[in-house]
């Protein structure tokens, strides 16, 4: 626990306590986070660290014309910084309440989680920043552009039933080769880390194993993990076949988060995409949970296959951001990403 000058402090959440706060802020801001926030738990085991709330004491509130004082362990802002390995940082999950805004409350919060980076986190740390707040972020050393995700949004029945109708017939009656669910033992996932290094820059290990695991082995949660792997070419380590690209869906609140979405190429890239509607579709009728059975996809513009994918589908851009970094943007291979893991995390 670390006070502020202006007497906002710090805690920092164990899992459950970030559960519940920043599941609960994010669906109170119409943000669109997994389903009963399972997928914090898999963000906090990142960086236990790294997850902050604040309060303030009231007795230190200065503003006289503040109609409104915090209440004692009220909590006014949260944020996470989470590092990936002594290289790499995330800023997420940044959202001051409402009632309390323009005090500074905020900025503290941030820059406590940007103190939590460095100097471990020497190298890059980034973010996903929404428009309205990208100038801020420019301010705080978040100068560097990556891209402008996209988030491509789109029905996943119209999609298996009319739009790529003989594809997903092909891929129900398991005539698409190659084309299994994470949890197939013929998948390697000790491919998956390299993969999103290699397209996204972002070298976390544990973190995409975990994350891959959550979708693998929950069905009835509605999750799913799918892989494409090729007929013919070997991983040099394992022997197992090579992954040609894998893609990960969750329900959340207002529908369903696909994320990630990395594939060698576009035909690769729709191959899973429809898959994954196949999949949520049939597990809807199965065992309704009233998530509208429509994708989002957060997809970088520089990829001119994802763009030609889903301009395609017809699947418009209903929130823009750009994915900014302070300090050194990784090297990655853009044209691999068709969307990526999320926004909370990278």
């Amino acid at each position: 626990m670390l006070a502020s000058p202006s007497g906002q402090v710090f805690h920092q959440c164990d899992q459950d306590k970030a559960i519940e706060t920043f599941f609960t802020w994010c669906n109170s801001e119409q943000w669109n986070p997994g389903h009963k926030g399972h997928d914090i738990e898999i963000f906090h085991k990142a960086d236990p660290k790294g997850f902050f709330i604040s309060t303030v004491e009231p007795s230190n509130e200065t503003n006289a014309d503040t109609k409104e004082i915090p209440a004692k362990d009220e909590v006014v802002s949260m944020i996470c910084g989470v590092r990936y390995g002594e290289d790499q940082g995330w800023i997420g999950y940044y959202i001051a309440s409402p009632k309390y805004r323009g005090r500074g409350y905020g900025l503290a919060t941030f820059n406590r989680a940007i103190d939590h980076l460095t100097p471990q986190t020497r190298e890059s740390i980034g973010l996903d920043g929404v428009t309205a707040q990208v100038e801020n972020y420019r301010k705080s050393g978040f100068t560097e552009i990556a891209w402008l995700n996209e988030r491509r949004h789109g029905s996943a029945v119209e999609l298996v039933e009319t739009q790529e109708r003989e594809l997903a017939d092909k891929i129900t009656r398991n005539e698409v080769e190659g084309l299994v669910l994470l949890s197939d033992p013929n998948v390697d996932l000790d491919q998956l880390p390299g993969i999103e290094t290699r397209y996204c820059g972002l070298k976390r290990p544990q973190f995409v194993k975990d994350w891959a695991q959550f979708h693998a082995n929950h069905p009835e949660e509605h999750r799913f993990g799918i892989a494409l792997l090729s007929p013919d070419k070997k991983d040099e380590k394992s022997g197992k076949p090579l992954v040609l690209g894998y893609a990960c869906v969750r329900p959340a609140t207002s529908s369903y988060r696909v994320g990630p979405l990395y594939a060698v190429d576009g035909d690769v890239a729709k191959k899973l995409l429809v898959k994954m509607a196949v999949e949520v579709v049939q597990a809807e009728k199965q065992s309704p949970y009233g998530v509208p059975l429509v994708f989002d996809v957060d997809m970088p513009d520089k990829n001119p296959a994802a763009v030609k994918l889903f301009d395609g589908l017809g699947w418009k851009n209903t929130f823009p951001c750009l994915r900014m970094w302070k300090g050194k943007i990784p090297e990655s291979d853009v044209n691999g990403v068709f969307g990526v893991t999320l926004l909370e995390l990278g």
